[in-house]
């Protein structure tokens, strides 16, 4: 009785096994039957703003299924594809074109239990033809039980979850499509494109298990991160249905599919999408060398800070990426080019190719202020590029072991090593362990040990900054604790710009120590970074209880505590929830809330306003000034984009000065710092990589030079260059067998000068920085096969431009009025869509075109910057 029971058990186990390993499929593919389908593809493109209108394509054709060969579970399937026409607009007739050559070739499919394991064919297809047949076959993969597959069709190796609606209605959907491709994309999220994409099919089975009917979808939406609604969609939807009953066939002999397949002599081919490229027509035929030319006049020096510049970099890039070292150099040496070489040097930067680096290289040259100009022009834009290769880096790093002996473009080479070792850390497959990467860091830091002078250390602290690898924090902190005030000041700028994910406690109670100086005293502008970074971290009740404290201390350093009450302000205007806190820390102390400790004097300013929003890109502009004796110690302006909670600097302008406050000092109680010389100049900060500074003296001398020459009262370039800043493309395939690319370039165009005049006798400053900004991006969503061609191409444009001013007053009372203004400015938007049929000379468009008009306004800063404006218009 017992085995009886065991025997029982095991028939039912093993009946329930095979239920899930080889299910019913009942009459489906019977030997010697033939099914015949219809088969309707149709695909549709549009702006991913307004879904309404749309272009697209349609194919339309009989589908004849035989089984030819097999058993219950193994099946070879001959299918052919009868009368194919494709209608360039649905539903009109005018516009068909019939697929000839799809319908000449039968093709064969092994079909293992609703897997598609194989496919066959007779002869070498075109490559379009044959994705297109493999996207017919895979319509005939799917299970009869609900759970979790992993299957592969022409979208990829994709995880498929089958769920039941009844006994002969099922739901399929698809995730996580792998797909072998060269996708890239920037690592700053807020430059980076979203794809959203959804996989599906419902089908339904006779009660006899015969596949009835096949609806699948594939879905995607392309957007550009920031911009909102800036991008487009494609959809597919394909309709696989039975038409007429059951024909008897021949079938063939074999042991095996591999016997059958050999016997008839057919070639395998893989399920997944193959590339397809698409002849070159019209524009897509030019050379770098004839878009150059063509486009002259936006490279030219006045066109920097403009939009058409950055339109003009993005169109070059794509055929640069793929134009010869000898073609390059034909370029950068045309006689006729010799005024465009700065911007053409921006392009070879963007580029970021082994072929571009080569004709660069023949440039890097110091001989002469315009040489060093061009030289540094390249390593800058070298820097911020998106695409690092490994070769470069070599080139460069064996380049700065033999120390340039010119100190300008040394410090510059120092500095594009470090930022491209960075992003190259950054890239898939590689890490700050990366040897390359390895080699960097090594150099900085050897070359940092051996320097004697403050001068010589900062240099390669910059370089440490750039390449913010987690192996130089320790070295970092311990200059940031013990150096000089150069040295420490500068060792505390790069901590700053390290993630905050970074800082364990060991690290924050060296921030403490240096804004409460426990072990001795800092310089301001290092203890100002160091609440920078404390409030980065987000302080709880406890540790903001802490900061805030130095506000009732004895500490004379008034600026530093003007900075911390602007800082907690700004904060607060930012965030709800860290106003709630502050306001809770601030009731709770009584000797906190009162005017002598919250109405504490100082110049100092921090502030966050929004620079821009819908229509245009999100993004925030961050003023913070700190200043000395009456004087501006050191500022930045930040202008950052923000894509939900992450943040980008796109641009950052530092100004710096010491050894000033002789000349403007009010004589008040507050604490003289360590005498320096006479100093002032301006740190640039483009895409997160530091440049290196431009100093505009140093030793009262040379400022007093300029003050007796006027020499620093004309407007004068600092900063005039084209890079990129969206960089993405990837490859979509679709189920129905057709590719998608999809590709996004950014750039943006900056031309900054500057001016300051000072009097001495009447003892008053003035000073503007003009920051003029080109931005142009543009993406497109492309389908190319060899019948038909499907396309959105899209871009937007703007021309944004901030003023910067302030006026100093120092005859008696030190008076400071900033003033920070945008200007008007536009927006265009465009989005051209096309479908066309290769060979002929159908095409069919529509463009559509919308401008924005953006008032400029001044931003507000305080109160007590309104009350000092006021007094020296008064004056």
């Amino acid at each position: 009785m017992k085995m009886k029971i065991q025997l029982a058990v095991l028939v039912l186990v093993t009946l329930f096994g095979y239920c899930h390993v080889a299910p019913a499929f009942g009459d489906a593919f019977q030997l010697g039957t033939e099914q015949t389908y219809t088969y309707v593809n149709e695909v549709r493109v549009g702006d991913a703003r307004n879904a309404s209108q749309s272009l697209g394509y349609l194919v339309k054709a009989k589908v004849h299924v035989a089984t030819i060969w097999g058993d219950d579970e193994h099946k070879l399937l001959l299918l052919k594809i009868v009368n194919p026409i494709l209608y360039t607009t649905p539903g009109d007739v005018k516009h068909k074109t019939t697929l000839s050559k799809v319908d000449s070739t039968p093709f064969y499919v092994y079909w293992n239990l609703g897997h598609v394991k194989k496919i066959y064919f007779e002869q070498v297809e075109d490559i379009s033809l044959a994705n297109f047949k493999k996207g017919v076959a895979t319509l005939f993969q799917y299970q009869l039980l609900d759970g979790k597959y992993v299957e592969e069709d022409p979208s990829g190796t994709c995880d498929v979850q089958y769920t039941s609606h009844s006994s002969t209605r099922y739901h399929k959907a698809k995730n996580n499509c792998k797909f072998a491709d060269n996708r890239f994309e920037r690592t700053e999220y807020p430059l980076r494109s979203l794809t959203r994409t959804v996989r599906s099919a419902d089908f339904t089975v006779s009660a006899k298990g015969t596949l009835e009917k096949v609806a699948a979808q594939d879905y995607v939406k392309y957007l550009v991160n920031a911009y909102d609604s800036l991008g487009a969609f494609l959809e597919s939807t394909t309709k696989l249905e039975l038409e007429a009953e059951s024909q008897k066939v021949d079938t063939v002999k074999g042991g095996s599919v591999d016997d059958v397949v050999k016997s008839l002599t057919l070639q395998e081919y893989g399920l997944l999408t193959e590339d397809f490229e698409s002849k070159c027509e019209g524009d897509k035929c030019d050379s770098l060398i004839k878009l150059v030319k063509n486009n002259k006049k936006s490279l030219t020096n006045e066109r920097i800070g403009k939009q058409d510049q950055s339109a003009t970099l993005v169109k070059l890039v794509e055929y640069a990426r793929q134009t010869s070292t000898e073609d390059f150099l034909r370029v950068v040496k045309a006689k006729s080019m010799q005024e465009h070489r700065g911007q053409l040097l921006d392009l070879l930067g963007a580029t970021q190719t082994v072929e571009s680096h080569k004709a660069a290289k023949s440039l890097l040259s110091y001989e002469s202020d315009e040489d060093l100009f061009l030289a540094e022009r390249y390593l800058q834009a070298l820097a911020v590029g998106s695409r690092p290769k490994k070769a470069v880096i070599e080139d460069l790093l064996e380049l700065a072991e033999k120390k340039p002996d010119n100190n300008k473009f040394y410090d510059t080479l120092l500095q594009t090593l470090g930022s491209l070792a960075h992003r190259y850390a950054k890239l898939p497959g590689n890490s700050f362990d990366t040897e390359i990467v390895e080699k960097v860091k090594s150099l900085l830091l050897s070359q940092l040990d051996w320097c004697k002078k403050d001068r010589c250390k900062v240099k390669f602290i910059r370089g440490l900054h750039n390449l913010k690898s987690p192996k130089t924090l320790d070295v970092l902190s311990k200059l940031a604790k013990e150096g000089s005030t150069k040295v420490s000041v500068s060792a505390m700028k790069a901590l700053r710009s390290f993630s905050v994910y970074l800082w364990n406690e060991d690290f924050k109670a060296i921030f403490e120590d240096i804004f409460f100086q426990v072990s001795k005293k800092y310089d301001s502008s290092a203890r100002a970074l160091a609440l920078d970074i404390l409030l980065d971290l987000k302080p709880d009740y406890e540790e903001l209880m802490h900061l805030v404290q130095l506000l009732k201390s004895n500490d004379k350093a008034y600026e530093v505590k003007q900075y911390l009450l602007q800082k907690l302000r700004m904060l607060a205007d930012r965030c709800p929830d860290f106003e709630a806190l502050l306001q809770k820390v601030v009731r709770r102390d009584h000797q906190l809330s009162n005017y002598h400790i919250l109405g504490a004097k100082g110049l100092s300013t921090a502030l966050t306003r929004t620079y821009s929003k819908v229509p245009s890109f999100n993004a925030t502009l961050e003023s913070l000034q700190e200043m000395s004796g009456g004087v501006l110690k050191r500022g930045i302006v930040d202008l950052a984009l923000e894509v939900g909670e992450e943040k980008f600097s796109m641009f950052t302008l530092g100004l710096f000065a010491g050894g000033l406050s002789s000349f403007v000092s009010s004589g008040d109680d507050e604490e003289v710092e360590e005498d320096t010389e006479s100093t002032a100049g301006m740190e640039l900060s483009v895409q997160g990589s530091v440049l290196r500074p431009l100093v505009f003296f140093d030793g009262k001398g040379e400022l007093m030079g300029h003050v007796w020459s006027g020499t620093a009262s004309e407007p004068t370039p600092a900063y005039q260059a084209t890079t990129l800043l969206q960089d993405n493309e990837e490859r979509f395939s679709l189920q129905n067998g057709v590719s998608v690319k999809l590709n996004t370039l950014g750039a943006i165009s900056i031309d900054l000068n500057g001016q300051v005049t000072m009097s001495i006798w009447g003892r008053n400053a003035h000073s503007k920085v003009e920051q003029n900004t080109g931005i142009a991006v543009t993406g497109s969503l492309t389908l190319d096969t060899s019948f038909v061609s499907l396309a959105v191409n899209f871009n937007v444009g703007q021309e944004p431009q901030l003023h910067l001013t302030s006026d100093l007053d120092f005859s008696s009372e030190n008076r400071l009025c900033m003033q920070l203004k945008q200007t008007d400015s536009v927006l265009s938007r465009n989005v051209h869509k096309s479908v066309s049929i290769p060979g002929s000379k159908f095409r069919k468009t529509q463009t559509s075109k919308m401008v924005y008009k953006i008032p400029g306004h001044t931003h507000a800063l305080n109160q007590k910057n309104n009350d000092m404006c006021n007094l020296i218009a008064k004056s």
